[in-house]
């Protein structure tokens, strides 16, 4: 049998904080604060949001996964936000490049982190 390249306790958690990122994203326009549509701060959270996303992705990858690995993880991670950018238009939001750039961004940074602090995040969340 082969030997899955993620935890399954822990993609769950990946794969549900992904979900419901993605019905957040596609809630109306007219939900959100007005003070966050026009103070720049959804930039900030699309990065926080999609940073914690790869980061709970990476976290749920087991050790022997590679540089590779994570790179496809990324190109993966980085369809899903072109995907939520695009369908937006779908339920009356406007997408955004900068919006997707900034979930970019989150991505890459979440990257760096958990390349930088892999062995230590690998022995708190055991």
């Amino acid at each position: 049998m082969c030997k899955s390249r993620f935890d399954a306790r822990r993609l769950a958690v990946a794969v549900f904080c992904t979900t419901a990122t993605l019905i957040l994203t596609h809630l109306p326009q007219e939900t959100i604060p007005f003070a966050l549509r026009r103070s720049g701060l959804d930039k900030l959270e699309h990065a926080l949001a999609y940073g914690v996303i790869m980061s709970l992705f990476l976290i749920a990858m087991r050790t022997s996964s590679t540089v590779l690995s994570a790179l496809r993880l990324f190109l993966v991670v980085a369809a899903i936000a072109a995907l939520d950018e695009l369908t937006q238009g779908l339920v009356s939001r406007t997408p955004s490049i900068a919006d997707f750039a900034a979930n970019i961004l989150g991505m890459l940074l979440a990257l760096c982190f958990c390349t930088l602090w892999r062995c230590p995040l690998r022995r708190l969340s055991r």
